[in-house]
């Protein structure tokens, strides 16, 4: 299986920073998101754009994980664009994900199995929907699997990234 990892956005609510890099936990969110995913695939591919482009250079290095740039300009395009030049199945998580669990990815791939003729199984958090997927085949039917996890938070504001935190402190996080 190959994943897919989305970290192309400008980061442009948390003040243009890069996104993916950002720290929690005292860890970028996108090695915590690879940390998930450990011995789970065989191949990992980073969609990232001009403006991430320089801060995952050094991850780009790495021998297991392809790089591919993406206009960053609209997630749903840029997703759409790369899944579909992949081998299915493609586990799409985005970097923004920072309290990711093994456990959310291993409940994503069971139900995924139980249910079969579902395309596309997608994750859904306590806020809704966290851009966690796995795509089986192109087309087809699309499910939603909800969680009500308060760690499945995506860091898009500065609120979500002081929530993100405070479940560090608690000891919530994995």
């Amino acid at each position: 299986m190959i994943a897919l990892i989305m970290a192309g956005g400008r980061g442009s609510r948390l003040g243009g920073v890069c996104k993916p890099m950002v720290r929690v936990c005292g860890v970028p969110m996108i090695l915590r998101v690879l940390a998930a995913i450990r011995g789970l695939v065989s191949a990992v591919v980073i969609a990232l754009s001009h403006w991430t482009r320089e801060c995952l250079k050094d991850l780009c290095l790495d021998p297991i994980i392809d790089c591919v740039e993406t206009s960053g300009a609209d997630y749903v395009e840029d997703l759409k664009l790369v899944v579909s030049s992949l081998r299915k199945p493609v586990l799409v998580l985005p970097a923004d994900l920072p309290h990711l669990g093994r456990d959310h990815v291993d409940l994503l791939l069971s139900e995924a199995q139980r249910r079969d003729g579902v395309c596309v199984l997608t994750l859904e958090g306590p806020r809704g929907p966290v851009g966690a997927s796995l795509f089986q085949c192109e087309g087809g039917s699309w499910v939603s699997l909800r969680i009500d996890d308060p760690r499945l938070v995506s860091v898009n504001t500065v609120k979500d990234l002081e929530l993100a935190e405070a479940l560090c402190r608690e000891g919530s996080w994995r």
